[in-house]
């Protein structure tokens, strides 16, 4: 995990916690020298692609939206 890496995703993860696109968000990392893994679970009734291509956006360079997975929360399920 590079350390820098981490903090610039968190840093935008709760930028978009307090700008109402999420609630939550699950940051990971495949191993030490891996790749980081996103969940994040909405705030908006924003369609996930459309959702994931925000997020992407706002962590470009820093995370592709392969890496991110949007679960749906309790609240805007079915």
């Amino acid at each position: 995990m590079d350390p820098t890496r981490h903090s610039g995703i968190v840093d935008g993860l709760e930028a978009m916690k307090a700008a109402g696109l999420i609630i939550r968000y699950n940051l990971t990392w495949e191993r030490p020298g891996g790749e980081p893994k996103v969940a994040v679970w909405r705030a908006c009734d924003t369609p996930d692609d459309e959702l994931r291509k925000s997020i992407a956006g706002g962590l470009a360079g820093l995370v592709t939206e392969a890496q991110l997975s949007v679960v749906p929360s309790a609240e805007h399920g079915p």
